[in-house]
């Protein structure tokens, strides 16, 4: 079953008028028939210095906090006489930002913003400041591409069906003649096949680019690289299935963590090697794509970034342009070090290497560029402010993608 999604469509739903200046509801008054129920406020709202007002009506709340991942934590809100909580942030910088409220200590989402955004379990509601440095992920009216829900087997891990976003450039459907590279793009450790569109905002990314010329039109897959699940939870796909419908048997626990001891990172029977056994032939069957090394890429971030290293470092010779965002390798280990030999006389295009200089994978990612840059790949470094976060990874996206398939 596939399930298409225009971007557009997305682009209304995950961050509807985010390119003005303020991205919240007008105020709303009670209608007769529900003189009972709380106003809809500007919320939130934010002003020409960047400035942000949060607004909740709360009135029989007793203390009310605000949330946001740009280092807020519990803000204290100050109410007014009519009950209706606020307080005023910033400024900040431009970016699509997360945020919740904390009522008498209960979390909550703004309920005047209808843009919200789901990180694995957890929602939050959504805010964007414009600006020149966010402009690679901010909604423009320029061709949309269209997003696909698709189910594909995965013998390797023993599933007979899983489901993955994939991504068709502007004009897929209208120029059936055409052939296109294909960007294999994962996920980190609390994520799932939807974070990519919603919290990377990758389609929006390709659009914005490929409508400047900058990027090729290209095809980009996002699986779930859980392999213990099957479908992202949350979006209400009939009956809410159980865990034990969306779950297979676990994985070994903490394998792609962090700060994991230094053994080997599987791939037997793990979802690296299901993206090359499993997801690539499917793909390659399913849409009109080229079908060599020099028109697949793979990236990822933090465990999609060790899962790109492992099935890079198995495979020599089946991409030709490899990302790493915020993620590490065996470095210095024998069969590691060896691999990097093999991968080197495949005369890669592109080995991009990236962390924030915040990042808790920052040593790692380092590492892993410097040894890369000794074996003669062809290793690039990007360290920019922030932690593991992202921001981070949105802005790694934006600069991976034009160096792709050139």
């Amino acid at each position: 079953m596939i399930t298409r999604i225009s971007t557009l469509a997305v682009g209304v739903v995950l961050a509807a008028a985010l390119s003005t200046p303020c991205v919240t509801s007008v105020l709303a008054q009670a209608t007769p028939a529900a003189a009972n129920a709380l106003p809809r406020l500007r919320s939130p709202e934010v002003m020409p210095d960047r400035r942000v007002t949060f607004r909740l009506a709360a009135p029989k709340a007793s203390e009310v906090a605000l949330r946001g991942n740009w280092s807020a934590a519990n803000v204290p809100m100050s109410k007014d006489a009519s009950g209706v909580w606020s307080v005023t942030v910033g400024p900040l910088q431009p970016d699509l930002y997360s945020y919740s409220f904390v009522v008498d200590g209960v979390r909550a989402l703004d309920p005047s913003n209808s843009e919200t955004e789901r990180d694995s379990s957890r929602f939050s509601s959504m805010l964007m400041i414009d600006g020149a440095s966010a402009a690679p992920w901010v909604f423009k009216e320029v061709p949309h591409g269209s997003v696909e829900q698709i189910w594909h087997p995965a013998p390797t891990l023993h599933q007979s069906q899983r489901r993955m976003y994939i991504y068709l450039p502007p004009g897929y459907h209208s120029h059936p003649e055409r052939k296109y590279p294909v960007l294999y793009l994962l996920h980190g450790g609390s994520g799932d096949e939807d974070s990519w569109v919603t919290l990377g905002r990758a389609a929006v990314i390709l659009d914005n680019q490929i409508a400047a010329g900058t990027t090729s039109p290209m095809i980009v897959v996002m699986p779930n690289g859980n392999d213990n699940e099957t479908v992202s939870q949350g979006f209400g796909l009939g009956p809410t299935p159980s865990l034990q419908q969306l779950n297979a048997p676990p994985p070994d626990p903490g394998r792609f963590a962090l700060n994991a001891p230094q053994h080997p990172e599987p791939y037997a029977g793990a979802f690296p090697e299901s993206l090359v056994k499993d997801i690539i032939p499917f793909v390659e069957q399913t849409y009109r794509v080229n079908t060599d090394a020099a028109h697949r890429a793979v990236a990822g971030l933090s465990m999609g970034a060790a899962q790109t290293v492992v099935a890079t470092a198995n495979n020599p010779g089946v991409f030709d342009y490899i990302g790493v965002f915020s993620g590490g390798g065996m470095v210095g280990d024998p069969a590691f070090e060896s691999q990097l030999d093999a991968l080197a006389s495949s005369k890669l295009a592109l080995y991009w290497t990236g962390a924030g200089d915040d990042d808790i994978a920052r040593l790692r990612t380092n590492a892993l560029y410097k040894r890369a840059k000794e074996k003669g790949l062809p290793a690039t470094y990007r360290q920019i402010p922030g932690g593991h976060t992202w921001p981070v990874w949105r802005d790694f996206l934006a600069d991976f993608a034009p160096r792709l398939f050139r």
